[in-house]
């Protein structure tokens, strides 16, 4: 979003007013735990420095407090590992917090390339059977290539499908769209 304000200020209109994943789960988090007398701190865990920035902005922000306080790269939480010492071969496991019961398939892939748009086609998919949701997974959507590119069905439309890796590749992508180009989704 931060991008196309600056870069693309006319495609706006054309962004998805929904809140990021990491948003939506920081903000039902909080709203939670608001009855505790103890505040609540989020962190997030996120592959792109560019949550950093999504974090602060004051629109996720309630009463001046950021919904997600905090938000490290997988990098840095890896660098954090090893600079700890910890070896997970030595450690207990134990049970994960399930604080809302139940996980599905398609909020576990919102966290790679792709999975946004795995998640809306197993959603608009007529056919819900395992194997045309395992399909999904093979049809190009997932994935760090810069640009993947591919059609689906949607009743008797085709639906021209773009997954986008990195700003540069954005803007490579955006480039073919003001010439002309047109996508029914697009994943960035």
């Amino acid at each position: 979003v931060n991008y196309c304000e600056k870069n693309y200020p006319e495609l706006l209109p054309n962004v998805s007013t929904c809140r990021s994943p990491m948003q939506m789960f920081a903000s039902i988090i909080k709203e939670q735990n608001s009855t505790s007398s103890r505040r609540c701190v989020h962190v997030a865990v996120m592959p792109c420095t560019a949550k950093k920035f999504e974090a602060a902005r004051d629109e996720f922000k309630v009463n001046a407090i950021p919904n997600v306080d905090y938000v490290i790269t997988t990098q840095e939480l890896i660098q954090m590992i090893k600079e700890s010492g910890i070896i997970f071969e030595d450690l207990e496991p134990e049970a994960i917090d399930m604080p809302f019961g139940t996980m599905t398939g398609a909020g576990v892939i919102f966290g790679v390339t792709g999975g946004v748009t795995e998640a809306v086609l197993r959603r608009i998919s007529s056919d819900k059977s395992g194997a045309t949701l395992m399909s999904l997974a093979y049809t190009g959507v997932r994935g760090m290539k810069g640009v993947k590119e591919t059609t689906v069905m949607h009743g008797d439309k085709e639906v021209k499908i773009a997954i986008v890796s990195g700003l540069g590749n954005a803007s490579k992508l955006i480039e073919k769209i003001k010439a002309g180009e047109h996508y029914g989704f697009l994943e960035v």
